[in-house]
């Protein structure tokens, strides 16, 4: 016959298994990691002097108001990797873009926003993230914007 405290005990030992376990199978599942890095805003490039205006193209949009909030991508030369980013025109002081991305290989998947806020101007573009596809890999991105007090977001591209 077992006590209370050697139940408790007991219990207590079965909640660390668990948790060890728990630790492991994560520790193993980022280390499974494919090498190659996801999207990330902290390398991303400025649109407007990286990419030539030829090569900017346009996807998903959506109107709040007098704004626009818009997907677009394109890449420097034919052959460079192509690139994301979102912009938000007609758009007033304080009015924020932000691109909410998402990447996923296989069974690991990660996802990222980066934002920004019109300043001057009525236009405003976030940083550019590399379009990751190919090889298992998938990346889909949407615009969103808060303009006039209502946020809304594009559809998802591509």
């Amino acid at each position: 016959m077992t006590n209370r405290y050697g139940s408790v005990m007991a219990a207590m030992a079965g909640v660390a298994v668990l948790a060890t376990a728990s630790v492991a199978t994560a520790t193993a599942a980022q280390e499974a990691r494919p090498a190659r890095t996801a999207a990330s805003c902290g390398a991303g490039i400025d649109p407007n002097t990286h990419i030539p205006s030829g090569r900017r193209h346009t996807g998903p949009a959506v109107r709040i108001g007098g704004a626009t909030v818009q997907v677009r991508y394109g890449n420097a030369r034919t052959g460079a990797p192509y690139y994301v980013w979102a912009v938000i025109s007609g758009a007033r002081r304080g009015d924020t873009v932000s691109l909410e991305w998402d990447v996923d290989h296989g069974s690991w998947a990660d996802f990222g926003v980066c934002s920004g806020t019109v300043h001057t101007g009525g236009k405003q573009n976030t940083r550019a993230v590399k379009y990751v596809h190919g090889r298992g890999w998938h990346l889909e991105a949407q615009a969103c914007g808060r303009h006039a007090g209502r946020r809304l977001c594009t559809a998802y591209w591509p």
